[in-house]
């Protein structure tokens, strides 16, 4: 688990915890630490040659946001993705990410640009073909969370900040479906949204989750 070490010395003692916690949440996310696998404050400090202080400090947000959890005679455990905890996740994309799409599509229709969109497309398809499935997982999400920026809303995009994380590892970790099925799937998608195609755009977006939550559950 190799890494740049940190510097210790900011402005603010809580900006290197921070830090800290941006590390370790960005390997649980994308599988380089994976569930059941032990955070020792001592290993961390060591590898990001920092004091074990900081470290300290991060683990209480990873474990109130679900990445980690207690575990008694094991200590801090990095969080598995449970069933239950898979289905919540969808239970929340599908309301909240076919909102987001059908007011994206609004917005297109009143002027704005799906052009980011279309870029990350395109860079999915080179990715897809490539079969690099950590970079489909990324650009991905990345779609998803682009999705939401170009809606506008500013109260959809904070409740859906917390969550866009669990999304990203999701995707690392479900990669049993076929890549190009979802590549089209996320094309139809946005071609609805830059047509400002609301209702088949939210349409594409229940649908396409829907059939993430069946084969993501079946695994």
């Amino acid at each position: 688990m190799p890494a740049e070490p940190l510097d210790e010395v900011g402005p603010a003692a809580g900006s290197l915890a921070n830090r800290v916690y941006e590390w370790l949440r960005e390997r649980i996310i994308d599988g380089s630490l994976p569930a059941g696998a032990r955070i020792r404050e001592r290993d961390i400090a060591e590898v990001l040659r920092v004091s074990r202080v900081p470290v300290r400090e991060a683990l209480p947000q990873l474990v109130r946001e679900g990445y980690v959890e207690r575990v008694p005679r094991r200590g801090a455990v990095v969080a598995p993705m449970t069933p239950q905890a898979v289905g919540g996740l969808f239970d929340v994309r599908s309301t909240l990410e076919v909102l987001a799409a059908r007011i994206a599509a609004q917005a297109c229709a009143a002027g704005a640009s799906a052009a980011v969109l279309e870029g990350l497309l395109g860079r999915a398809h080179a990715a897809t073909e490539a079969g690099d499935e950590n970079q489909i997982a990324e650009l991905n999400s990345r779609l998803h969370e682009g999705i939401v920026e170009l809606a506008g809303n500013r109260l959809l995009q904070k409740i859906m900040a917390p969550m866009n994380g669990h999304v990203r590892r999701l995707f690392h970790i479900a990669q049993d479906r076929d890549r190009h099925e979802i590549y089209h799937e996320h094309m139809g998608i946005v071609r609805a949204i830059s047509r400002g195609q609301a209702d088949l755009a939210a349409a594409l977006s229940f649908a396409h989750v829907e059939e993430s939550r069946i084969e993501s559950l079946q695994r």
